[in-house]
């Protein structure tokens, strides 16, 4: 959600990667721009471990919410997003190390942002 600077996930409940969370919030995502076909957005010139904790909503109302977005953003793949044994995700980053194609890395940490 961008106006939140949160990343919003999703996972099945019946798998290790959920038992996994249920025990410990600490998580790297790893993104990346790397073209598909005859996409011009993207420039394949970076990798980005991002650093956070991931929270497992609970909350119905809140949990309804992130889902609507997160499936306005891929509605492509609702099998991932909707369903009973779905959770919704929630991730806070506080780092990030950016890395791009001649292996020049860059760190950034939430707190050394300024906020306005």
């Amino acid at each position: 959600l961008h106006s939140m600077e949160i990343i919003v996930m999703s996972t099945n409940r019946k798998t290790k990667k959920y038992d996994i969370l249920e025990k410990q919030s600490g998580v790297s995502l790893l993104v990346h721009d790397f073209s598909e076909g005859d996409s011009r957005e993207l420039t394949g010139e970076y990798s980005i471990t991002l650093n956070g904790n991931c929270s497992l909503i609970h909350d119905v109302e809140l949990a309804e919410r992130y889902r609507a977005a997160h499936l306005r953003n891929n509605p492509d793949y609702p099998q991932f997003i909707v369903g009973d044994d779905i959770a919704i995700l929630r991730v806070d980053v506080h780092s990030a190390r950016i890395c791009n194609i001649n292996d020049q890395v860059i760190r950034w940490n939430v707190n050394n942002i300024s906020k306005s």
